[in-house]
């Protein structure tokens, strides 16, 4: 399934994948896209219960699926 998940801005996209998978999701390459001054939304792909899975890391990360809308284009 995939997901796009809402970090802040200037989150290292090398950690963000490493705590992806400790819950079970990989994060997609494709750019980030902006949005604000504060946040941006990376794609990726994982577990129906992704959500709950990354709330158990106490990161600041929403996750919301993604509908046909693909950030790479």
């Amino acid at each position: 399934m995939k997901w796009l998940l809402t970090v802040p801005i200037g989150t290292d996209l090398g950690d963000l994948a490493t705590w992806l998978s400790t819950a079970g999701g990989t994060l997609l390459d494709v750019e980030p896209v902006p949005i604000g001054d504060d946040e941006m939304v990376v794609q990726a792909e994982g577990p129906h219960d992704l959500p709950t899975r990354v709330a158990g890391l106490g990161l600041p990360i929403k996750v919301n699926p993604s509908s046909e809308f693909d950030l790479g284009g």
